[in-house]
């Protein structure tokens, strides 16, 4: 059985293409990109005026002695510095809140494309990398949008108007001043063309130290246990430096380009100087003394946006090499379909008929012909050895997964056209191994089911037996777990884990039955809530214990994903068959 079918990987997006893809996120503050595009202008138009005034008041005062009227020309730079400090602050705030507001929406986009993929988009990634593209990917966006794409403009409109400036004082000086461009413009090109490798890269090598990160401390206890520290801080160190390494040698070009454009700089002005000097030694002189500290001041201002320009393009490097991960994984699907039928209620009748399983197109048929079926109220026991597909069959029931072969229908639909949150609400599981948030006792009970008041969970408590433990506390109900249920014990996250499906009142109830050893009294707690959960509703029960096996109605038995045997306890045990050898050896599942 074939995965869906997946698109050809598309050629690499150029860094135009990505910024575009940006564009949906920040459309609605667009008023204050408009606000940048006006404001920004206006402070680059403050600078380009600054040597004017500076030209005017050598040339016009202080040559001729008219010190008096330096005050007018003084007073309006102090006036064009001032207006260019406001409007640049104003352009700067401008970008800094469109960027944050629409990288707040990507993030969110993210978070909740993710959250729509089924198990499979989970299986190919790790947590940490996730964690990398919703948190540190757009992160690197905001820094770069505000860092890269703002400055860029600035430096743009900078060079623009200055070189415009100059040409209109003096093209002559301006021809001498860049003669040198053309060795500028492919150092630039050069040093651009390795600095995005490189800063894909950091986002790659960030991503798997923060996967490793997570995935060790997560797994900590059993690190410890199993006396593998030092391995996992001698790998921790390799990524790290791994990671170190990638960022230094994007620092040396960096520092590369910022040595060759101070150097390029100096030549600039050095042979605007000389070709000042030589002119002077003309009787009538062209160019004025104003004129070449004008030059000079342009120069070193022109220069400044020419250096920043290596930082601009790493920074734009970095954004590009992080929207390239986040729109990669925006592109990723793996969801389940939605499903289009919508009864209003379910009585619970099941049916696998010729169900095949395989969990990528490259591993082996976890499910092969597997056919049975469960009557509403039914309570029917799922056993075989492990491997034998009996979580399987709970994950296709509950659409953790699409794309079985065969057919499985409840009340007739078949479960692939049956709407998500219909399955989801109707069908409910109780996990082997319970997952608590850190929230109240509450939060973790109804999970969001706002619907869901506080007579139906003092209900769902009693009939699990949950309130025997959770009545101990003051705060009730609004008792606060620690995550995972750190501070509770493995049977009584069993029996929060059985209030969890009391509550939803689900017409079908997969038990992923524990293994795990409790006290006598516990045990005869969650024995009496597995009671309460069969009254009344069909239930899959992916058994582990002989006990709960012999109170179901029906008992099917899993080899190698096929069904071999079904019948009760008793039939089964007549019978010379799987079952029965799994009761003999101890029935260790």
């Amino acid at each position: 059985m074939a995965e869906p079918t997946r698109p050809a990987k598309a050629d690499k997006p150029t860094d135009w293409a990505l910024i575009k893809r940006v564009w949906p996120y920040i459309r609605a503050d667009k008023a204050w990109l408009w606000v940048v595009l006006v404001a920004t202008p206006l402070g680059v138009l403050s600078g380009v005026f600054q040597p004017v005034l500076l030209k005017a008041g050598i040339d016009d005062h202080i040559a001729v002695g008219d010190i008096s009227g330096l005050t007018g020309v003084a007073l309006g730079y102090l006036g064009v510095v001032i207006a260019g400090w406001l409007t640049g602050s104003l352009g700067f705030f401008a970008l800094q809140r469109l960027s944050l507001r629409g990288l707040a929406r990507l993030r969110t986009a993210i978070f909740a494309h993710v959250t729509e993929q089924g198990a499979r988009f989970f299986d190919r990634r790790t947590t940490g990398s996730l964690m990398t593209r919703t948190v540190n990917d757009t992160e690197a966006v905001y820094e770069s949008l505000v860092r890269g794409a703002g400055q860029l403009l600035t430096d743009f409109l900078t060079i623009i108007g200055m070189l415009v400036a100059m040409f209109a004082l003096e093209w002559r000086l301006t021809l001498v001043a860049f003669a040198f461009s053309p060795l500028i413009w492919v150092t630039v090109g050069w040093f651009r063309r390795r600095l995005r490798p490189l800063s894909l890269a950091i986002r790659q090598t960030l991503s798997r130290l923060n996967g490793f990160f997570a995935e060790q401390i997560y797994g900590m206890s059993l690190v410890q246990l199993y006396g593998a520290q030092d391995k996992s801080r001698a790998r921790f160190d390799e990524m790290s430096h791994a990671y170190m390494r990638a960022y230094h040698r994007s620092n040396w070009l960096d520092a590369g380009l910022y040595a060759v454009m101070d150097g390029m700089s100096a030549l600039a002005i050095g042979a605007v100087v000389w070709f000042t000097a030589v002119q002077f030694t003309d009787p009538a002189p062209s160019i004025t003394i104003g004129l070449l500290v004008a030059f000079v001041d342009y120069l070193g201002r022109i220069f400044v946006p020419i250096r920043e320009f290596a930082g601009r393009i790493a920074a734009l490097q970095q954004s590009s090499a992080a929207l390239e991960r986040i729109f990669g994984l925006m592109d990723a699907e793996d969801k389940v379909a939605p499903g289009h039928v919508a009864p209003e209620t379910l009585a619970g009748a099941v049916r696998f008929d010729g169900v095949g399983f395989a969990y990528a197109a490259d591993r082996p048929q976890v499910l092969d012909d597997v056919s049975f079926a469960v009557s509403p109220g039914e309570v029917v026991a799922l056993v075989g050895a492990t491997g034998s597909g009996k979580t399987t069959i709970g994950k296709l029931l509950t659409r953790m997964y699409d794309g079985y072969g065969g057919s499985i229908t409840v009340d007739g639909h078949e479960l692939s056209d049956l709407r998500l949150d219909v399955v989801r609400d109707r069908i409910t599981v109780v996990h082997q191994d319970v997952y608590l948030f850190d929230g109240t006792v509450a939060e973790n009970i109804h999970l969001w089911k706002e619907d869901l008041d506080d007579a139906a969970l003092r209900r769902a408590v009693e009939l699990s037996r949950a309130a025997t433990f959770i009545d101990e506390q003051p705060q009730g109900l609004e008792w606060r777990l620690t995550e995972r249920g750190s501070n509770l014990s493995t049977g009584q996250r069993q029996l929060l884990a059985i209030a969890r499906a009391m509550a939803r009142d689900a017409s079908i109830v997969i038990l992923d039955e524990a293994t795990a050893s409790v006290d006598s009294e516990t045990e005869k707690l969650i024995d009496e809530a597995v009671a309460e959960l069969f009254k009344q509703r069909t239930v899959l029960v992916i058994a582990h214990r002989l006990s709960t096996i012999q109170k179901a109605d029906r008992i099917v038995v899993l080899h190698h994903g096929r069904v071999v045997e079904q019948g009760s306890h008793d039939e089964l045990m007549a019978t010379d068959g799987r079952y029965r050898l799994l009761v003999e050896t101890g029935f260790e599942l």
